[in-house]
């Protein structure tokens, strides 16, 4: 697992050396993150660990964080690669730090990625894991937002509804 971990790494430090980045988009009009900034995301050491456990979300079991709160994917993501940067970041926090696995999670589909400004994001079968930045525990009010973010089952599988 390390290898495998080791060889992303590799590969997304390449890519981003290379210059390859992805458009950043903006949050939907009137979305607020609660006590997230920009600076705050970007500051943010990556020695954290955080545990992604599944857990019952709008009657679906879905991935959560360890405070319950819903994590998502971002469809403009490729593979292993965040496309939500700057302003997108603080209405969907990335879920940074080197996450360990809950209950119902295979750790095996666990990884991470480092993003452009050195932290640390957690990732899912190699999907980037965000939160929407006004859900409390149990909330899913990010899902289907724009036709782009998703939430996931226990098995990497968006829920696209």
């Amino acid at each position: 697992m390390f290898v495998r971990r080791f060889a992303l790494l590799a590969a997304v430090t390449t890519a981003g050396a290379l210059g390859a980045c992805a458009e950043s988009t903006t949050p939907p009009a009137g979305a607020v993150a609660a006590g997230v900034s920009a600076v705050a995301v970007a500051a943010s050491p990556s020695a954290a660990r955080a545990a992604v456990h599944i857990a019952n979300v709008g009657g679906r079991k879905a991935l959560v964080d360890q405070q319950g709160r819903t994590l998502y994917v971002f469809l403009r993501d490729a593979k292993g690669k965040s496309a939500c940067l700057d302003k997108c970041a603080v209405t969907w926090p990335p879920m940074v730090g080197d996450a360990i696995n809950g209950e119902g999670v295979d750790g095996f589909l666990l990884s991470t990625y480092t993003r452009p400004d050195g932290t640390v994001q957690t990732t899912y079968r190699n999907l980037p894991l965000y939160r929407f930045g006004t859900d409390r525990p149990g909330d899913a009010h990010g899902q289907g937002m724009d036709g782009a973010w998703f939430m996931l089952d226990e098995n990497g599988e968006m829920y696209q509804w």
